[in-house]
């Protein structure tokens, strides 16, 4: 599986810089059991402005994880 963390979004809450989100960009399989798409990381996932591309991705090969056992399920 390829993870990509293609960067974050930030704002300001009470002046100060806070996290909105990361974007990473996934592909993972072959044809025909391929799976692609983007996902938005936030804060309440586990990550914050200051975590490193590596525990982003982790985070999102946990969701996309949960996603596909969740598409397993709904198919049986």
């Amino acid at each position: 599986m390829t993870i990509i963390v293609d960067g974050a979004q930030t704002k300001f809450v009470d002046g100060k810089l806070a996290l909105g989100y990361f974007n990473v960009s996934f592909n993972a399989g072959q044809y025909p059991n391929s799976l692609n798409g983007n996902l938005q990381i936030t804060g309440d996932q586990g990550v914050t402005i200051a975590s490193t591309q590596d525990e982003v991705a982790a985070v999102a090969k946990t969701v996309i994880q949960g996603l596909v056992n969740e598409d397993k399920g709904a198919t049986k």
